[in-house]
């Protein structure tokens, strides 16, 4: 009976191998533990149906020889059950993994083997675990109930992991537990049933099939798509690499027009592609492990550092053949971020942030290939640090509200100010909001910007009688003037602080709505209604047209400083003067931007611009020295 099931046992263990390994993937510390489980079971297998088959045929084997197999047996079965509650454990303990569960399960399983192996090596010549008769039967000895107290620790084990990670275990954790329970019981049922009968190979195998289905089969670790490894598998990969500090590379490589492939082709024909190029990408170098981190980017990671370009050349050279799909040949617009390993970083996350940098700064730059650098790195950290600053939007964090004064030329004082930001180090310098701004927009803080900025300037206009009849223009960005709760939220605001809805002006570039042209057209209609007014800021950068001049409900165009130029160009050029009496003749004001000396100043009125802003009237100054500075100037 014993050989029946371990026939049984070997067909479930050989059915599983099978479909475990047909395919090429990443190992997991959890899958490692199943693929050793495995191999162990097949040898303690062997060996059980050796011993079982001796006996049945009664095959002569001298006292000494049975008294080995036996030990042999024992060894591999508590082998095998030790590796087996390791892989339980390890599976437990996936979504909340620490290293120190399975060094602490690795110890006190290594105690009880070790145990185990004592009570085994005394047992040759004392006979105190089990003894061979005259017959060539196995005698239990005084320790034989040992084996069962040992085998009690490492259920205890799992049970213990069970309930201290309870609320971390999935569905398919909690059944596959339950079936393994009930597993256990049947193989136990069916040796009450025929007595002398071994279940212990076919509890084993029953309990590894219970896990290939619930999460082998599914393949942890690899994209269900392309079948590569994942980004899940990419990072506990780096992770060891670095922990063993053995130097390695990697290539990053984004897809940059799958989305148009996608459109083209369909979904599913999408996803068809990509698996084509994963399996042509995986196949490409021998010695590499291709990952597919999500979507259309996929990393190759190679041993040692970073070689002659050999490699560089071979990957750019598939990239730039393209792939055939469904009969039709395509192009792969692509970016290569290349790094390799430093000491300095001491994990994945480290590593892979670069490496996004980098990928990200070729797709702003139009690269196809880039290298991590330090002077990328810098660039990086230096972005870090701004992002963690705009966490906080407040004084107490830096930032402050400064205003630079308009110069009216029609009533020969400052009737305006533009309202800027500015964020303070500790050190009293400045950040540019050049530099900041950009970051704040990407990151959505632009939001918490704009409204610390419009309640601070409320507040000045407010609590300070020497900008009364001053109004004050806020830059406005893009993602504020098409929100549809943005009016009324301001109105609470201004409202809040007495201030009259025509003393607040919102400045925008043409870039900011060009894209969103009508809905920003009617977004400003409505505050216009209300009293608010609009200034299109920077005319004369890029790709200024006059179509947002015309669409828009705008009071103000300000000229950007590049046409206003220097003295000297303001004589060469009537563009000033043509700009200016066009937006007159369409109802607008000019504001010329950049005025640096009395010359521009004098021949900007002479052009008859309705106000001038720049550094020979002011400069951008805080609260106290404005009221100062507008006190002096009245």
């Amino acid at each position: 009976m014993t050989t029946i099931s371990n026939c049984f046992a070997a067909g479930i263990l050989l059915l599983v191998v099978i479909a475990y390994f047909r395919n090429k993937y990443f190992i997991s510390i959890a899958s490692k533990y199943y693929v050793l489980c495995l191999a162990l079971t097949a040898v303690t297998l062997l060996v059980n149906t050796w011993r079982a088959e001796s006996i049945r045929t009664a095959i002569h084997l001298s006292p000494s020889l049975i008294k080995f197999s036996a030990t042999l047996d024992f060894t591999l079965m508590f082998l095998t059950t030790s590796v087996l509650a390791l892989y339980l454990i390890a599976k437990i303990t996936e979504h909340a993994f620490s290293e120190r569960y399975l060094r602490f399960t690795c110890i006190m399983l290594l105690s009880a083997y070790s145990i185990f192996m004592i009570a085994l090596g005394l047992n040759l010549p004392f006979g105190y675990f089990f003894t061979v008769d005259a017959t060539g039967a196995l005698k239990e000895g005084k320790l034989c109930e040992l084996s069962y107290v040992l085998l009690a620790v490492q259920i205890s084990m799992v049970l213990y992991h069970c309930i201290k990670h309870r609320r971390a275990l999935t569905k398919n954790m909690k059944f596959a537990l339950i079936e393994c329970a009930c597993a256990i019981a049947f193989c136990l049922g069916i040796k009450t049933m025929y007595g002398g009968i071994s279940i212990f190979v076919l509890a084993i195998t029953l309990i590894e099939l219970i896990f290939f289905i619930h999460f082998q089969q599914q393949r942890m670790g690899i994209n269900s798509v392309t079948k590569l490894n994942d980004a899940r598998s990419f990072m506990s990969d780096i992770n060891r690499r670095i922990k063993k500090r053995q130097p390695f590379t990697v290539y990053l490589i984004k897809l940059r027009n799958f989305g148009t492939i996608k459109q083209n082709f369909g979904h599913k024909a999408g996803d068809e592609y990509l698996y084509q190029f994963a399996f042509q990408l995986d196949k490409l170098f021998y010695g590499g492990i291709a990952f597919n981190m999500y979507s259309a980017t996929f990393a190759l990671v190679f041993p040692g550092g970073s070689d002659d370009g050999a490699r560089l050349e071979k990957l750019t050279s598939f990239m730039d053949n393209g792939i055939d799909f469904m009969r039709k040949h395509t192009d792969l617009n692509y970016t290569i971020a290349e790094h390799t390993w430093q000491e300095d970083e001491a994990n994945a996350d480290a590593f892979y942030e670069k490496l996004e940098y980098a990928a990200s700064v070729s797709k702003v730059t139009k690269q196809t290939y880039i290298k991590c650098s330090l002077e990328l790195e810098v660039e990086r950290l230096r972005k870090k640090y701004l992002i963690n600053r705009l966490q906080d939007i407040t004084a107490e964090a830096g930032f402050e509200v400064w205003f630079q004064p308009i110069y009216s030329c029609e009533k020969d004082h400052f009737t305006s100010m533009e309202v800027l930001l500015r964020l303070r180090e500790k050190n009293g310098t400045f950040i540019s909001p050049a530099e900041f701004i950009p970051l704040a927009e990407q990151t959505g803080q632009i939001n918490e910007i704009t409204w610390f900025v419009l309640t601070q300037t409320c507040k000045a206009l407010s609590e300070n009688r020497e900008l009364d009849g001053i109004r004050a223009s806020v830059n406005l960005p893009m993602v504020q003037l098409v929100d549809p709760s943005f009016e009324d939220k301001l109105n609470a605001i201004v409202d809040s602080y007495g201030i009259s809805h025509d003393r607040i002006s919102f400045e925008f570039t043409e870039r900011v709505i060009i894209e969103n042209l009508d809905l920003a057209e009617k977004n400003m209609r409505r505050l216009v209604k209300t009293g608010y007014t609009f200034y299109l800021d920077d005319f004369g950068v890029g790709y200024s047209n006059f179509n947002c001049v015309l669409q828009l409900p705008l009071r103000t165009v300000k000229l950007d400083a590049s046409i206003t130029g220097s003295a000297d160009r303001l004589k060469e050029t009537n563009m000033v003067y043509i700009l200016t009496d066009l937006f007159h003749d369409m109802g607008l004001h000019v504001v010329a931007e950049g005025a640096e000396t009395l010359e521009q100043v004098e021949l900007l009125k002479g052009y008859g611009v309705d106000g001038i802003q720049g550094y020979y009237f002011a400069k951008p100054m805080p609260l106290q020295k404005l009221i100062k500075f507008i006190k002096k100037e009245q």
